[in-house]
């Protein structure tokens, strides 16, 4: 799996891991669903390969062991990883004491080749897990790279923060994410239209190819308030909305409000009209009005 942009942040990641260091903890800040994760993986992979060559040579056992285990990461695949690799992920948006004791026992079990831990989402330590982790960044055993990701490191303990080297990822640019989203999807104008409301992550062109029906829904009605008054599409539409389960409404009206953002950005009083009207719509919802009575409600509100 290629890595697109960041040649900024990899080229600083690669100083430090080739610096040689007894022991690296690393922390990688930026917006959510810009590869930071990724790029944690292929650092592990770089930590471990004999060679050293850009993030890994990819042909050594060691890195192949890794590819394995971002194969089994992003492609659901079930190949064996890099025993030597450890990646903690929240669980129920939380990441508890007995995840990172078990962390702490994977690192102090030495290995020739060194150790890796990556906690992703590091904001979810709760109280306990963060005081753990704490003790072994003040003290990581040798040879070890451990590296947390967040999106904002102010949600972090500010004595585990101050324990890190810290990279900030910028956003990814609308090339970079046109690139990323032109290896899945053959349709240029889908594309386009994509990448318009990315807002420099692939958070929602994530949830759009996962959930190609909801963007579908939310485009619908995007076409229907700038053209204008359309009340037969409408009432097809309010029905399909109907259905959607908690989740995927949010969805639908978290993409509703980027398409119109950027639609309406140019003229401050319907922009300003229609950001009134949906938090009144979120709200409304939240109160269990009918999805589609809430739908309704801010279709005539935009278009009369």
């Amino acid at each position: 799996m290629k890595v697109i942009g960041h040649e900024r942040e990899k080229a600083l990641i690669r100083k430090y891991i080739l610096q040689n260091y007894d022991s690296l903890s690393l922390l990688y800040e930026g917006k959510d669903c810009i590869g930071k994760k990724l790029i944690a993986l292929y650092t592990g992979r770089l930590f471990l390969c004999d060679k050293k060559e850009d993030f890994g040579c990819g042909e050594c056992n060691d890195c192949r062991l890794v590819n394995n285990l971002i194969s089994n990461v992003y492609e659901n695949e079930s190949l064996t990883p890099h025993p030597n690799i450890m990646l903690i992920q929240s669980k129920n948006k939380e990441i508890k004491i007995d995840q990172i004791r078990e962390a702490i026992n994977f690192l102090t079990i030495k290995s020739q080749k060194g150790k890796v831990l990556i906690i992703e989402k590091a904001e979810n330590l709760n109280t306990e897990s963060a005081n753990a982790l704490l003790k072994i960044l003040e003290e990581p055993p040798l040879n070890t790279l451990i590296i947390l990701t967040t999106s904002n490191q102010r949600l972090l303990l500010p004595t585990i923060v101050s324990r890190l080297k810290k990279i900030r990822f910028r956003k990814l640019s609308n090339e970079e994410i046109n690139d990323i989203l032109s290896q899945k999807i053959s349709n240029i104008k889908i594309v386009e239209s994509i990448v318009s409301i990315s807002e420099g992550s692939l958070c929602i062109p994530m949830t759009i190819m996962n959930k190609e029906n909801i963007y579908n829904l939310a485009k619908s009605f995007y076409d229907l308030v700038v053209i204008g008054k359309h009340e037969e599409g409408l009432i097809s539409l309010s029905s399909n909305i109907e259905k959607l389960d908690s989740e995927d409404i949010v969805i639908f009206f978290d993409i509703i409000f980027k398409l119109l953002t950027k639609h309406f950005r140019n003229n401050v009083e319907v922009l300003e009209k229609f950001i009134n009207e949906y938090k009144f719509s979120l709200l409304s919802l939240k109160k269990g009005v009918k999805k589609k009575l809430v739908l309704e409600n801010l279709y005539f509100t935009l278009t009369k």
